[in-house]
């Protein structure tokens, strides 16, 4: 993580185009930005500094501050967007549960495992999970015909760890179930040759997000059966990506769908470069579940390549 805010005590907690909507509320604004508050918790934990960790926690709150009394939030793309931010919540408590300053943080996470059920409960109501992931609609690799989520094979992956890890916290068999709904239609899209597709096609940068929320569902929230169905799958997904990183550390990009020279437009309106901090962060991730010091080493140059070229 970057160094800590000198001025992050009297900030709102806002980020990204989320601070920018509190200069400006014509300005839209989307629930995703906070889930860097995990980051700096997770970065708090790892650095021993209380402070990144507080700091963290004052994201997150900052997005429960807008939450509808339903458990959703009022913006477009609400559903997708959320589910960045209930993934980063769950993880954020997973972390401080299993950390030493459990005790220190019990009050901040109690608060908010109230709301953060709510959130996740929204995201399996029956209008807004057959609008998001209807089960008559076509299968995984109709892809002309594909629409919503269904286009996008990280967010079975994203949407897992969110609701998955909601559903084991809360003792919820729903969303439990969901979960693993998720990931089974997950490994069910993949290609032969190890592709999780984003519209269509391979992407570098998605397939690296698509597999750390993989592997994150997979070491904290699967069951016993589904983590022996989904590690074949995790294994060919980075199989495919390590081909397309060479030894120097830089991504080939060619043939991506959504990333890269001609990516499509993000949030703010700027082309979607490649994603180097997370496909080094897969790479890192799965270097320690099986990949071993080669894995390691690929991943050590794909992020100096990215701090070479900030």
């Amino acid at each position: 993580m970057e160094r800590l805010p000198e001025d992050w005590r009297g900030r709102s907690g806002a980020e990204g185009l989320n601070l920018l909507h509190e200069q400006d509320p014509q300005r839209p604004w989307f629930i995703e930005y906070q889930k860097t508050g995990r980051d700096w918790v997770a970065a708090g934990l790892a650095d021993g500094n209380r402070d990144k960790v507080r700091w963290g926690m004052k994201i997150l709150a900052w997005g429960f501050g807008r939450m509808e009394p339903d458990g959703g939030f009022k913006h477009p793309d609400a559903y997708h967007s959320a589910s960045f931010f209930v993934e980063a919540v769950v993880h954020a408590i997973v972390l401080l549960e299993a950390s030493p300053w459990r005790a220190e943080f019990s009050g901040e996470v109690e608060a908010f495992k109230p709301p953060l059920l709510k959130a996740a409960r929204w995201m399996i109501r029956p209008d807004i999970d057959a609008l998001n992931w209807p089960a008559d609609g076509p299968g995984p690799r109709d892809f002309p015909q594909i629409f919503g989520e269904r286009r996008y094979a990280h967010r079975r992956y994203l949407d897992a760890a969110a609701l998955g890890g909601a559903g084991l916290m809360f003792e919820d068999p729903e969303l439990i179930r969901k979960g693993e709904w998720l990931i089974r239609n997950g490994i069910a899209m993949q290609t032969p040759e190890g592709v999780n597709p984003e519209r269509g096609g391979p992407d570098t940068s998605y397939q690296a997000l698509g597999l750390v929320y993989a592997c994150r569902y997979q070491q904290l929230y699967a069951s016993d059966g589904i983590r022996a169905e989904l590690e074949p799958a995790i294994r060919k997904g980075f199989g495919w990506l390590l081909g397309r990183v060479g030894e120097d550390g830089r991504i080939d990009p060619t043939g991506n769908t959504r990333t890269g020279p001609d990516g499509e437009p993000s949030r703010d309106g700027k082309p979607k470069g490649l994603d180097t901090l997370s496909t080094g962060a897969a790479l890192a991730h799965w270097a320690r579940l099986g990949g071993g010091p080669s894995v390691e080493e690929k991943a050590r140059r794909v992020l100096e390549c990215r701090q070479a070229t900030r």
